[in-house]
């Protein structure tokens, strides 16, 4: 997949955050029909991106099934409304390794009530890529959300999706970092059920 697929992807996502009431998504489907080759390639491009969000969802899910550790992790990773960044102060108990450790990050779900559940901080990278990836939309959509929050409420739709698609280097440095994180997280992923099967 490359960075204009990958743009492609955002611009769908966002763009349908930002009309609001679902007419873009509708105007990208009555373009497929129509066979626009803007829309056509737009779905194509976002249908690349999805299938491979769902590859690394199977791959967690196949984790998280197994009732272990990492799965206990990924659960409160892939579940979470928001990305563990949460350093915790002092010592505490990494769920992984399970050793007492400084610098670790809290990666418990927010409304969670039970047990805390904490990384090393050499883990950091890896759940933050996994929930970059295998939350993708869901980070689009609350980056637009966010966006619009800046944005002067009088432009118009047009104006806005215009505005959106300026922004080419975010889009770019975003597709760079999907796919690291795809790589990492795949690979992890893979590697650890090679060895715990």
């Amino acid at each position: 997949m490359d960075s204009t697929e990958f743009g492609d992807y955002v611009r769908c996502k966002a763009f349908d955050v930002i009309s609001g009431d679902g007419s873009y998504k509708r105007f990208l489907y009555q373009g497929v029909e129509n066979q626009d080759a803007w829309a056509v390639r737009m779905h194509a491009s976002v249908a690349k991106v999805t299938g491979q969000v769902r590859e690394v969802q199977a791959l967690v899910d196949r984790v998280r099934g197994m009732q272990t550790p990492l799965g206990r992790v990924c659960t409160e990773v892939v579940t979470a409304m928001h990305a563990p960044v949460r350093t915790v102060t002092g010592l505490a108990v990494c769920a992984l390794t399970e050793t007492h450790s400084q610098g670790c990050v809290d990666v418990s779900r927010a409304t969670k009530s039970d047990t805390p559940v904490m990384v090393h901080g050499r883990f950091h990278y890896f759940v933050l890529m996994m929930y970059y990836v295998h939350r993708l939309e869901h980070v689009v959509r609350s980056m637009t959300k966010a966006w619009l929050l800046e944005q002067d409420p009088e432009l118009s739709m047009t104006e806005l999706t215009e505005r959106f698609t300026n922004q080419e280097e975010l889009f770019k440095a975003m597709h760079q970092r999907f796919v690291e994180g795809m790589q990492h997280v795949t690979d992890s992923l893979r590697h650890y059920l090679c060895t715990e099967v």
